[in-house]
């Protein structure tokens, strides 16, 4: 099997308080993970599903939360997910949460086996589909079903996850522009030999 991605590096998270690192290996430098890194996530998975022999299965591993965040990894192809920031923010009862999320889901959906119906079954994009997404969302909304929980939202996604809370107004678009941001430092730092 092939895991992917787990964390994206060099990431520094810095305690205000003590004015220092985070964490004491590597002069605080680790893996940025939790939700940060979702998306890198689901593409890498998706392509290494694309790319890899079907005899080699493909474990998602990045920003899984909530069940749909799983059924979204399983759709990219991935044939397990791993858990691992929200377990550290959680404990344990996460794994109970996210599996009874992930079958409500598929039961909204009118589906019954994970290998048969999801696994790797990621559609084409579509404008019908996105519209139907968007009127999906709005019924959410008006129902207030799609508010999201600002309790795991300050838990999870900062430098290997756990380090400081989010303020309840923050938007995950800055996560995106983050981790952006770091891969371009990565990349940049690899060009010039600095890595």
């Amino acid at each position: 099997y092939a895991a992917s991605i787990n964390t994206i590096g060099n990431a520094l998270c810095v305690d205000p308080v003590s004015e220092a690192p985070a964490i004491s290996a590597k002069g605080g430098f680790a893996g940025l993970s939790g939700r940060a890194v979702k998306y890198t996530a689901l593409a890498n998975v998706r392509q290494m599903r694309n790319l890899l022999d079907e005899s080699i299965d493909v474990i998602g591993v990045g920003g899984i939360s909530t069940g749909t965040d799983a059924f979204e990894m399983l759709l990219c192809g991935a044939k397990a997910v791993q858990v691992g920031t929200c377990h550290w923010n959680e404990g344990p009862k996460c794994f109970d949460r996210i599996c009874d999320e992930l079958r409500e889901l598929m039961e909204e959906k009118g589906y019954s086996s994970v290998e048969k119906d999801v696994i790797g079954q990621l559609k084409d994009f579509s404008k019908d589909g996105a519209s139907k997404s968007r009127q999906a969302k709005k019924a959410r909304e008006s129902l207030g079903k799609d508010k999201p929980d600002r309790s795991l939202q300050r838990k999870s996604s900062s430098v290997v996850g756990m380090f400081s809370p989010l303020p309840e107004d923050f938007d995950y678009k800055d996560e995106v522009i983050v981790l952006l941001f770091l891969a371009i430092a990565v990349l940049l730092a690899d060009k010039f030999g600095m890595v």
